[in-house]
């Protein structure tokens, strides 16, 4: 059984949580494959380092290819145009956030990303099994793309633990310059409009107005945050975000619109604990572990600010770190062999 993995990342691009996912989920394929000793093979296509050979449209026609493949597996929603032009005998494909453009148009800032949104409506039914990230995902794909129920199977990403996992806070802090008798709110996320980082400010402001000792930690897209206590520390090397993580003294995220949050679960796998709005998939993924508000409450800026403040001093949360157990890559490689297994099983 041949399985060939059209990647939209490029082979020398920095870690971002589809690379991750990419990268993740082909080695741990591999692996099981390798120690089972079974007849699969797998082989990934990576776009070109090259700008002009690794754009988009030259990548869509030249490197892309289905080489005999049994299964080919598009591991971004952003692939699908591709099945237009070319014919894999099976197609599936992996749906990160193929309903946000969608539903913040503001995400889409350059032509090329125009046309390829343009088509995947179309595209993404002539998909033959489609891997949603959460069960939120798989929801909204239904809603949104009119997919029947069957054809979408719920495949949650995973962390790695040898990589994420609990350190020495005051060491932590003093890799990033930080004051270890400070107590530091963290944000991973962009400026876009559905990440809501006008919350960020309202509730870290009135959280000053209170305790000093607190300050805000922004990282993430190089798009940072202006006011008083507030440390932008841009792109962090990944090698460095465990450390990062393990720095925080709480994880924030209010997000509106979540289909899986990645860094949600990397911060629980460090025992930072987490203060989040009780949106999309966060429900599923954190369980009863992190501090979930409502987003419709009339006090949910006051909601927030008392939730961090109860969390900032715990210290290791080990419901969020036990949660956190439930999702690895290994887990995510075998479900995703379900689904190989499935779209094989089906007859045309």
């Amino acid at each position: 059984m041949k399985v060939i993995h059209w990647n939209v990342t490029r082979e020398n691009q920095s870690i971002t949580g589809v690379k991750r996912y990419e990268d993740e989920l082909f080695k741990n394929l591999e692996k099981i494959i390798k120690l089972e000793a079974n007849n699969w093979k797998i082989e990934r296509v990576q776009r070109s380092k090259n700008k002009i050979v690794g754009s988009t449209f030259v990548s869509w026609f030249l490197k892309y290819r289905c080489k005999d493949a049994d299964i080919v597996h598009g591991t971004e929603e952003t692939i699908l145009p591709v099945i237009l032009f070319k014919k894999p005998k099976k197609f599936i494909v992996t749906c990160h956030d193929c309903t946000i453009p969608l539903l913040y148009p503001s995400t889409i800032s350059d032509v090329t990303s125009k046309i390829q949104w343009t088509l995947i409506p179309k595209a993404i039914k002539k998909a033959d099994r489609i891997i949603a990230v959460s069960k939120f995902t798989k929801n909204e794909i239904i809603r949104m793309f009119g997919i029947e129920e069957y054809k979408i199977d719920v495949v949650y990403e995973g962390v790695n633990h040898s990589q994420f996992y609990p350190m020495n806070k005051k060491e932590c802090k003093k890799k990033f310059n930080l004051n270890p008798n400070e107590k530091y709110i963290l944000i991973v996320a962009s400026n876009d409009v559905h990440k809501r980082m006008d919350i960020v400010k309202e509730v870290f402001r009135r959280i000053r107005e209170m305790r000093e000792d607190v300050k805000l930690l922004k990282a993430g897209y190089a798009q940072g945050l202006e006011g008083e206590g507030i440390i932008n520390v841009g792109w962090i090397p990944d090698e460095k975000m465990p450390m990062l993580y393990n720095a925080a003294d709480v994880f924030f995220h209010p997000t509106e619109y979540e289909t899986f949050g990645l860094p949600i679960v990397e911060a629980m796998a460090c025992g930072t604990p987490v203060v989040l709005a009780n949106v999309g998939s966060n429900p599923e993924i954190v369980g009863s572990c992190g501090k979930m508000i409502d987003l419709h409450s009339e006090d949910y800026v006051e909601r927030f600010v008392e939730s961090i403040l109860k969390s900032i001093d715990k210290g290791i949360d080990k419901k969020a770190l036990k949660r956190s157990k439930k999702f690895t890559w290994e887990k995510t490689a075998r479900d995703t062999i379900k689904v190989y297994e499935k779209a094989i099983e089906e007859v045309e």
